[in-house]
């Protein structure tokens, strides 16, 4: 019988917290909530070549319109 294991979040989390900085979280947070790529900038070209399209991270908000 092939029963799956139970996760352990907290568990998870605090091993994670005794390896990843608070930086390296937020870098993880901010490329995950926009679905880019995360890593050295060689492997971000190489997903921008492949894929066409833009692989870094943009500001949150639109930027002011500039005819005001």
């Amino acid at each position: 019988m092939n029963c799956p294991r139970p996760l352990y979040p907290e568990a998870y989390r605090q091993l994670l917290r005794e390896v990843l900085s608070d930086h390296d979280f937020a870098a993880i947070r901010t490329y995950l909530k926009q679905q880019r790529a995360l890593g050295r900038d060689d492997f971000r070209a190489m997903v921008e070549a492949k894929t066409r399209r833009f692989a870094g991270i943009r500001p949150a908000h639109r930027p002011p319109r500039a005819d005001k």
